[in-house]
Parts: C-alpha cells; sequence; structure tokens
C-alpha cells in the first residue's frame, strides 16, 4: 500500500512541471493592469493607504475608496492600450469621440471588485476589479461601434479556391514564434494581402457573445476548444503584418482550402477561430 501511495505521490509531482506550463495569455501591466485573451478579462489592481489626519476608525474606509480609485484609474490605462486592429489602439479610438471616450470612461468606472480586499499589516488595502471583454452591454459591444455589423457583409468567398472541397467546423491557426499580439478585431490574409477572415466575415452577436478569435497557447488545446468544433482546421501561420503585429498571414495553399466550401463562412460568421501565440 505504501509503495501505491509513494507512486501516486510521483506520478503528481511528475505532472507538475507539465500542468505549470499551461500559462494565460496576458498583455499590459501585470500587477497593475492586466488583459487575460484566455479567459478574455482584464483585471486591475489599486493600493490605498490610510490618511493619518482622519480619525482612526475612518482611515480603513478611505483606504478602501483611494484602492477602488487606483485600481479604476489602472483598468482604464489598461484598457486604453488594448490593440483594436493592426493601426489601433482603444486609447487611439477614444480619442476621435468625445462620446466615445465618456462611454469607455464611464464602463471603466462600473468595474466589479475581484475577490476579497486585502487588509495589509500597515494599514494599507489591496483591492482588484475586473472587467469582461465579451458580452451584451460589454467592453467589446462598445468598442465594436459600427465595424461589426448585425450579419457579415461578405456573403461569399473571393480568390482561388482548392480543387477538393474542404468543410471545417471551425479554424485554428498556429501563430507560434512570429511575435502575435492580441486584438479585438485582428484580421487573416493570404499570401497576396487578401482577407480570408475578419470583422466583415463575422455577425456582431457571435462578436460580442465571444469575440472575434479566441486566443491559446497550445495547438492541442485550442483544438479541444468547443469554440472550434470537431473537425477544426489546422494551419501553420507565415508570418505577422500591420504595425501593431496582429494580423496573420497563412499561405495561398491553406486560404484556398478555407475557401473551397461555401458552408466555411458559417463557422467564420460565427468567429470560430482561434490563434496560438506565444
Amino acid at each position: 500500500m505504501r509503495k501505491l501511495a509513494a507512486a501516486v505521490v510521483a506520478a503528481c509531482l511528475a505532472a507538475v512541471p507539465a500542468l505549470a506550463q499551461i500559462q494565460p495569455i496576458v498583455s499590459g501591466n501585470d500587477g497593475e493592469g492586466a488583459v487575460d485573451w484566455s479567459k478574455r478579462v482584464i483585471t486591475a489592481t489599486g493600493i490605498g493607504a490610510p490618511n493619518p489626519e482622519l480619525p482612526q476608525a475612518a482611515q480603513r474606509g478611505g483606504a478602501e475608496r483611494a484602492a477602488k480609485l487606483v485600481a479604476i484609474r489602472n483598468a482604464l490605462e489598461t484598457v486604453k492600450g488594448i490593440f483594436l486592429n493592426s493601426t489601433t489602439t482603444v486609447d487611439n479610438f477614444m480619442t476621435t469621440s468625445d462620446q466615445i471616450n465618456t462611454s469607455v470612461d464611464g464602463f471603466v468606472k462600473g468595474a466589479k471588485q475581484e475577490g476579497r480586499t486585502k487588509y495589509m499589516s500597515d494599514g494599507s488595502v489591496e483591492i482588484t476589479v475586473s472587467i469582461p471583454l465579451d458580452g451584451i452591454g460589454n467592453l467589446g459591444d462598445l468598442l465594436y461601434g459600427g465595424t461589426v455589423s448585425e450579419k457579415p457583409s461578405v456573403t461569399a468567398f473571393e480568390g482561388d479556391k482548392a480543387a477538393k472541397e474542404q468543410v471545417f467546423t471551425g479554424l485554428v491557426i498556429d501563430c507560434k514564434g512570429l511575435s502575435i499580439k492580441p486584438a479585438l478585431s485582428p484580421r487573416v490574409l493570404d499570401e497576396d494581402g487578401k482577407e480570408i477572415y475578419g470583422s466583415a466575415y463575422v455577425s456582431r452577436e457571435w462578436a460580442i457573445k465571444q469575440g472575434i478569435v479566441g486566443y491559446s497557447k497550445e495547438v492541442q488545446a485550442a483544438a479541444k476548444l468547443d469554440r472550434v468544433g470537431k473537425n477544426a482546421g489546422k494551419i501553420k501561420a507565415l508570418k505577422a503584418m500591420g504595425d501593431n503585429k496582429t494580423d496573420v498571414v497563412i499561405s495561398n495553399t491553406d486560404a484556398a482550402s478555407v475557401r473551397s466550401a461555401a458552408q466555411n463562412l458559417k463557422f467564420l460568421s460565427e468567429c470560430r477561430v482561434v490563434l496560438v501565440i506565444d
């Protein structure tokens, strides 16, 4: 029995390194504000110190309020740094309109607290807030604006098609080693610069529901996601495109495979695409 127990413990310990390799895809200032693109949520932390000029009984409450304000400020800075696409950040987008600026600012101020308030021995307080990217009324819904229509504007594939029809339930694109950066609205292009996938291919309902693309760190893990279904196409990206390196270029051969069946427009319209990045 002891030998069996020891073997079980050894097996569990051996599995730890493998599990440790499964890391979230995070961008932003970790510790102050970050975007977890695998969970599609923004988190930001704020620390507030007690004001010694206040009565002792009021100092904790003041520190809590200060921590929440700092967390909100860090969340807003994190949101501003998100790439919308290959050329634009949320910050750039906000400067185009006072209404957009006010809407984003107001939305972030409504961020909900994540987890419990942490109280430090010196009287300071730490609070973390979170903001989901997806869902009706959430950040993605606000930032897609008029760039994503109720129905896809692309209704037929243009460009070369493979002679043999291939029907997929989703698409997994291996972008490892290409320094691809996560974005709300990336594109997939062929070698000639023709778009294979992007905001014109999706319905607003699905874009808001789960984002235009998903992100993963491993091809095998991505292929098992419900998002891409049981018969996902798996292809290797050639390079990153755009100033922000958010767009992906695939080979003309792979692009022709995707275009080979009109049915593939359906999984594209439902945003069943996952990019595997570092």
